[in-house]
């Protein structure tokens, strides 16, 4: 294998650059990408080469291995590693350095008092910010690439001996029996690994915190780590686990359980709050809704909630997606659209808007972005149903909801434990404990 005919291969692009030097009467030859590498270490690296004229073989500072297969020179040179013929033998040297942007402040899990930090797209980054909070030698780290084109790096970090040796045994058989996936982000790695399903609820924990990922990791969880993506996967995971937060582990163990209390309202109300006053409606109970039973129209009632929803809808991803300096232009929107414009023409009564203002927000105090869109599609799906066949239709839906977060699949634990099977143990700690529970 001549490095060579490795470099011909990439002649066309740009940013391929084939160096050669000479140690004495030996010629030296590198390959290597200008746009992954780091320019100082393939300077050392050169200078160390034209000092070396008496010698056979020189030491870089840093990681070399011999390459014996093409195939494997190919990724480890896409990957950003330095490509050295001397001798006949083809080494790689570490010399990456990936574009990335800095260490930033959580996005979407922030914290008064917690850490400010969060991962990025780097994944040496990532591993970084968690050795940073975990000191022990019995942290594993393992590399791994998967991806027949993309060649990804998938980390997976765990703590020996407090590891649950099923959970990674199961993930590191299924990684091995897939090997024609490709993965650009950890929602693809998980429906590679554990299927496609229509099921809206995740069955594993996404995080932006590298402190969550520490406490789970001595709690005997496993990390999974995706390059490119600033978010890590825990495994496994259950629905109370992913309504926890890491304010709370910052707080005395009253004001904890009083804001675990108030945000469980919240998420509770995100959920049932509208199809339930319906149900009420309905059933000619006395309510907050200023309806006419005899005239209530469950096509155009329907219609009003769901329009009310979709705009709520607009609105949020709007705000995502739209750049900074026309986020206060969809302040004014938000006046005409909600306000007595949109309630004037018939599109929504004023008590319709009130409840899907309060169950929306209640999905903003759901700490597990997956799990808020979730509530909020089986809440639509229960409205709709309510509408149209009343009481029962509620009490139909509430026991499909509930048969639905049975049945939903995690690696190992029950999706709703320690609820259902009940652990008293586990629940007083998902509920009182601020202290961080480790193995």
């Amino acid at each position: 294998m001549k490095l060579s005919s490795i470099a011909s291969a990439l002649e066309q692009c740009f940013d391929v650059v084939f160096h050669q030097a000479f140690i004495g009467n030996q010629s030296v030859e590198m390959l290597f990408l200008s746009s992954l590498t780091n320019q100082m270490a393939i300077t050392q690296l050169i200078e160390g080469f034209l000092f070396s004229q008496k010698q056979t073989r020189v030491f870089f500072n840093g990681s070399i291995s011999a390459v014996e297969d093409e195939k494997k020179a190919y990724v480890l040179l896409l990957s950003g590693q330095c490509l050295v013929e001397l001798e006949g033998q083809l080494y790689a040297i570490e010399t990456r350095q990936y574009p990335t942007r800095s260490v930033h402040s959580p996005e979407s899990e922030k914290s008064i008092r917690g850490s400010s930090d969060a991962f990025n797209e780097n994944i040496l980054t990532n591993v970084g910010l968690i050795r940073r909070r975990i000191k022990d030698e019995r942290l594993q780290v393992q590399l791994k690439q998967e991806g027949k084109m993309s060649h990804t790096d998938i980390c997976l970090i765990y703590m020996k001996e407090l590891v649950d040796q099923q959970v990674l045994d199961d993930f590191e058989n299924r990684l091995k029996n897939n090997q024609s996936i490709e993965i650009q982000n950890e929602r693809n790695l998980v429906e590679a690994l554990y299927g496609r399903t229509l099921n809206p609820y995740p069955h594993v924990r996404y995080t932006e915190r590298p402190d969550i990922c520490a406490i789970h990791l001595m709690q005997g969880s496993v990390v999974v780590l995706v390059d490119n993506m600033p978010s890590a996967m825990l495994l496994p995971t259950t629905f109370f686990e992913q309504l926890q937060q890491i304010e709370e582990y910052t707080q005395t163990p009253l004001i904890a359980f009083s804001t675990r209390l108030i945000r469980y309202s919240g998420i509770f109300a995100s959920l049932y709050l509208l199809p339930y006053t319906i149900a009420l409606v309905l059933s000619g109970k006395n309510t907050f809704f200023q309806l006419e039973l005899n005239h209530l129209d469950p096509f155009l009632f329907s219609f009003q909630i769901l329009f009310a929803e979709l705009v709520v809808e607009w609105i949020r991803q709007s705000l995502i997606y739209s750049p900074l300096i026309l986020s206060s232009m969809m302040g004014f929107i938000v006046v005409f659209v909600l306000g007595d414009f949109g309630i004037e023409l018939g599109a929504y009564t004023k008590e319709i808007l009130l409840f899907v203002a309060m169950c929306n927000l209640g999905n903003y105090l759901t700490p597990s972005y997956e799990i808020s869109l979730a509530n909020k599609f089986v809440r639509i799906l229960l409205t709709i149903v309510t509408l149209f066949f009343g009481v029962s239709g509620f009490a139909i839906g509430l026991l499909l909801h509930f048969l639905l977060l049975i049945k939903t699949k995690t690696i190992k634990y029950p999706y709703l434990y320690p609820l259902v099977p009940f652990s008293w143990r586990e629940m007083k700690r998902i509920l009182f404990d601020t202290s961080i529970y480790t193995k």
